[in-house]
């Protein structure tokens, strides 16, 4: 692979799940950047009397918190979801994928829960509406072209 297959920030899309099982995803155009998307496990100290040296084990994984940012459109349908997702304590389904739909089908897909919201509004510059999602469960990495 070139390094000039590497992608951009702009080559990527978020997506919102409807709410349905399963959940239909419609792209989020008001998005511009969503943070970092994973898992981190915890290490668990697992030393034990007979040990030389600290022995260590992974813990749970844990997903990781996204401030997902969105250009402020006032009655935006998906930012108003996020917001009763708030206020309702529900989780949402997340997908992130590559723009190009001719190429191998590869995102990252899962659920969670909207942690935090905030609305800024500075004089002179457009105004940004941040969800901070919280990933609840795994995070899964599909990609459709591996064996």
């Amino acid at each position: 692979m070139a390094s000039e297959d590497t992608l951009i920030g702009n080559d990527w899309v978020v997506q919102l799940g409807d709410g349905s099982s399963p959940p239909v995803f419609a792209d989020l155009c008001a998005a511009f950047d969503f943070g970092s998307v994973g898992e981190e496990k915890p290490l668990v100290d697992v030393t034990s009397y007979c040990d030389d040296a600290r022995a260590y084990r992974n813990g749970l994984a844990d997903g990781v918190e996204i401030p997902l940012q969105l250009n402020y459109i006032p009655g935006d349908a998906q930012a108003a979801f996020l917001y009763a997702a708030y206020r309702a304590d529900e989780l949402v389904d997340v997908k992130i994928l590559k723009k190009d739909p001719d190429s191998p089908a590869e995102f990252f897909q899962f659920q969670a829960t909207v942690r935090a919201w905030n609305v800024t509004g500075p004089i002179g510059e457009r105004s940004v509406l941040t969800f901070t999602l919280k990933v609840s469960g795994e995070v899964l990495w599909v990609d459709s072209a591996a064996p």
